[in-house]
């Protein structure tokens, strides 16, 4: 039975959790609205600029590959503090980087602690439940992310007009070491050794399954969030401000999305499957309003609605599952979920660029579709947390 200073603390661990998504989520768009800053001071070429999340993502990406059972070997709360320290470094450097070598050399540091991070806080939401229904957690945890980058696309233009480009980093980066510290507070767990690793996760067809899951829900949020402001500007003539804003609406019901399908779940209301088919529909749904020849703006909004709230749904299920999966290595089986929608990022956001390019928004927004149908059709060739045995 959960005491009342037990639930107190519980709740004051996931709080500090989800800072710490929040922190890490930050740092995928910080560099976004001060790109023109960026580009103009180091005389980027827009290939050039495009490379600075690269940095990101592909570091955070191989971290995930060689380090995803770092949770299961080492203390998660020691293990999310190493993360959240390299991401502060990350950003400090950034601020202070003199040329554009160094600046991809920051990034990259940056999602070396994002990879740390990410799965750590993973697996210390899962243990800190101590075998009860994490997913409302792991909900709240998710939509940290996404708040995150929200934070990183409101601030860091206001901060600009103070300070520089320079300044912003740097000024945020005090808020970051705030994150570090408080992190400390969070209840120390036990060490919990598991005998599998990414090798193991390899050969787990259901991992991979849910690779294609995650990648149909982080990787196409953040995919459709790339383009949706430029969407609105080119497509319905809107101004830049207007169309950030409501772009950033996308963003914004990501993160309501996310704890809503770790607490249907939680409550049994619903099984994890049902939610990801009804996350992918939701989502297809919205593909045809936005790709729809001649939408007005209304379907057009209505349309990035349904991609925010389908593409959060599935985050709890779709990690509550992937450990479930492979329980003699949750932390890798995890890993290779998360690196789905790192994928579906860095391959999403320039296929919709080239056929944007090509042919035009609607047969851009149809790449997401195909990769929405496809995860909407492997949920019957695979299983869900129900149908596994407990880890």
């Amino acid at each position: 039975m959960i005491t009342i200073s037990g639930t107190r603390a519980l709740r004051r661990d996931i709080a500090l959790a989800t800072a710490t998504s929040t922190a890490i989520g930050y740092t995928y768009a910080a560099h976004g609205p001060v790109l023109p800053l960026v580009t103009a001071e180091f005389g980027l070429s827009d290939i050039q600029a495009g490379l600075i999340a690269t940095a990101l993502f592909l570091m955070a990406a191989a971290t995930m590959v060689l380090f995803s059972d770092l949770a299961d070997r080492y203390p998660t709360r020691g293990a999310v503090t190493f993360g959240l320290a390299l991401v502060l470094a990350g950003n400090v450097a950034t601020g202070l980087a003199p040329s554009y070598p160094a600046l991809l050399a920051a990034k990259a540091v940056g999602g070396l602690g994002a990879g740390f991070g990410f799965l750590a806080g993973l697996r210390y939401i899962q243990l800190r439940y101590a075998g009860a229904r994490a997913h409302f957690g792991q909900g709240l945890y998710g939509a940290g992310y996404p708040l995150g980058s929200l934070i990183g696309l409101w601030v860091m233009p206001t901060l600009a007009v103070a300070w520089g480009w320079r300044g912003a980093f740097l000024a945020t980066s005090a808020a970051l070491a705030i994150v570090v510290l408080a992190w400390r507070l969070a209840t120390a767990l036990p060490r919990t050794r598991r005998p599998g690793n990414m090798l193991d996760a390899a050969s787990c067809w259901n991992c991979w399954a849910l690779l294609i899951q995650h990648a149909a829900g982080f990787g196409l949020i953040f995919a459709a969030a790339t383009w949706i402001t430029t969407f609105l500007v080119r497509e319905f003539g809107l101004p830049l401000e207007a169309g950030g804003l409501l772009g950033s609406l996308l963003l914004l019901l990501a993160v309501v999305a996310r704890p809503i399908g770790g607490y249907l779940v939680a409550r049994e209301h619903v099984s994890t499957l049902a939610v990801m088919r009804a996350a992918q529909l939701t989502v297809l749904a919205g593909i045809a309003l936005v790709a729809l020849p001649g939408r007005p703006l209304a379907a057009a909004l209505a349309g990035a609605v349904l991609l925010g709230v389908g593409g959060g749904l599935p985050y709890a299920p779709v990690f509550i599952t992937a450990a479930a999966s492979l329980p003699r290595a949750p932390g890798a089986s995890q890993g290779l979920a998360a690196l789905g929608g790192l994928l579906g990022t860095l391959v999403g956001a320039p296929a919709m660029g080239f056929a944007n390019q090509t042919w035009g928004f609607s047969q851009a927004w149809l790449i997401l579709g195909a990769l929405s149908l496809t995860a909407f059709a492997i949920t019957f060739a695979m299983r869900g947390e129900e149908d596994l045995a407990p880890g």
